[in-house]
């Protein structure tokens, strides 16, 4: 009996660049399992790969037999894993003693499904089997032509991206005053979540650095506030002041109407008892002129008349007495009030001048006092100005700064979060392969141990063409098996 199978499987994933992680990977093997005058060749090859930064290694595995005095390759295996990590490709690629390695064989899958039931289910050669076609050489080629440019434009985005992240961190040691988060290894990957701490400790910085402006300014403000409402009171002051001062002018002014009517009068009474004065003169000089006429022309009349004469001569003398007394009584009253009058508006006046000349002396100190206040005042004015002006600058810039950090952050959480997905499905994507690897093993254990077990003999060889070959045993069975071939 001999008994001719194929099985092969084919498992190819990709995952385009993404944040400057890519992952592809592709796993394939073959077996054949031929028996042709007592010779047999078994072959195969493993390994492992990984990449990272640009520097990759392949792995691979492949098992497959020769058939016949020819050598004739009826299965192939091949198979490649690569895993890059920051742009890099791996690749590997392994074949068996007389097969030939494939990315995709579908060798594995026919002899899979030939032997999926045990012995039994492989003479079970009733029905025509279906072959699907294998991979040709021009497109393992065009494969591995399109697997090079990817490799060459990982590495390409690779180098774009660590110039924007050697641009982004000098943006960020200018940003945090020269001092940044360094790994020690340039080619490991890199501790995002220390940047981000970083990032986020810059920013309570800042924001401390805001609020403690903030401070400041409300504590000027309050500051500003006070002085104004003593600059308003010492206006109140001042207002109240000048009122004085008006009231006080024209009560001088009505005391100096006062004084100058009062010498008006006093001069016009002067005057009055002046020309009485004269009057009074001019009348007795008259009338002593006609008393004496009279005595010098008629001795006899004054004799005769002698008593009564001296009787107007004594009313005269008494009258002119008591109209000197009254004159001199008017004259003692009309001085005495003056002299009051005058004494009191020079108290008055006094007074007044001492008042004058103190709130003159307020005015002036409250005139340098309201100067220095204002000069405090446009000098806090200025103080404001510039705490303001420099609260607005260190706001826009904190603004500035917290949103550059806050999407930075977001793009190094979004990284990461990427990085975790990818090494999730790099994870699974291993787990599957070891999977194939430990199935592979199986198969080939399976199939060694059919071949210690039977020595298999095949009369004539039939090439997987498509038509009709015939297969026998030492028994003497012999089977007619069509096999067609998709394509």
């Amino acid at each position: 009996m001999s008994v001719s199978g194929a099985s092969s499987a084919s498992w190819v994933a990709s995952s385009s660049q993404k944040s400057g992680y890519s992952l592809s990977h592709g796993a394939s093997a073959g077996a054949g399992l031929s028996s042709g005058l007592s010779r047999l060749s078994v072959g195969g090859g493993g390994g492992f790969g990984l990449s990272s930064g640009g520097f990759a290694l392949g792995a691979g595995a492949g098992l497959g037999a020769g058939l016949g005095g020819a050598s004739l390759s009826l299965g192939g295996g091949g198979g490649s894993f690569g895993l890059s990590l920051g742009g890099g490709l791996g690749g590997g690629y392994g074949g068996g003693y007389g097969g030939a390695g494939l990315g995709g064989s579908a060798a594995f899958s026919l002899g899979r499904s030939l032997t999926a039931g045990g012995l039994s289910s492989t003479l079970n050669v009733g029905a025509p089997r279906v072959v699907p076609q294998l991979l040709s050489r021009a497109s393992e080629k065009q494969t591995l032509a399109g697997l090079n440019e990817r490799f060459y434009s990982y590495v390409e985005k690779v180098k774009q991206l660590q110039f924007e992240n050697q641009t982004l961190q000098t943006q960020l040691n200018l940003l945090t005053g020269g001092t940044s988060v360094t790994s020690s290894d340039t080619s490991g990957p890199v501790n995002f979540e220390l940047q981000i701490t970083d990032l986020r400790n810059t920013v309570e910085t800042l924001t401390l650095e805001n609020v403690r402006y903030e401070i400041e300014l409300d504590n000027i403000r309050g500051a500003a506030e006070e002085l104004k409402t003593k600059f308003e009171l010492e206006l109140g002051v001042k207002y109240q002041l000048e009122t004085d001062i008006a009231a006080m002018k024209r009560d001088i002014e009505s005391a100096t109407e006062l004084r100058t009517t009062l010498e008006q009068r006093f001069t016009a009474a002067l005057d009055d008892l002046e020309f009485v004065k004269k009057t009074h003169e001019e009348e007795l000089s008259v009338l002593q002129s006609k008393l004496g006429t009279s005595a010098d022309t008629s001795v006899s009349l004054i004799e005769v008349d002698a008593v009564r004469s001296f009787d107007l001569t004594t009313a005269l003398s008494k009258l002119r007495a008591e109209y000197e007394k009254s004159v001199q009584q008017h004259k003692e009253d009309a001085e005495t009030y003056f002299r009051t009058k005058i004494e009191e508006i020079n108290s008055e006046t006094a007074k007044t001048s001492e008042v004058v000349a103190a709130v003159k002396t307020e005015i002036t100190s409250t005139k340098k006092e309201l100067q220095t206040l204002n000069t405090e005042l446009q000098s806090l004015i200025s103080v404001n100005y510039t705490l303001e002006s420099n609260l607005s600058e260190v706001v826009a810039r904190s603004s500035v700064g917290v949103a550059e950090f806050q999407a930075q952050i977001t793009s190094y959480e979004a990284a990461i979060e990427s990085a975790k997905v990818e090494l999730h499905k790099i994870i699974i994507n291993y787990q599957e392969l070891l999977d194939i690897k430990q199935a592979l093993d199986v198969e080939i254990s399976t199939y060694k141990k059919l071949l210690e077990g039977e020595d298999l003999k095949f009369p004539d060889v039939g090439v997987l063409t498509g038509g009709t070959f015939t297969y026998s045993s030492d028994s003497g069975f012999q089977k007619k098996e069509t096999i067609e071939l998709l394509g």
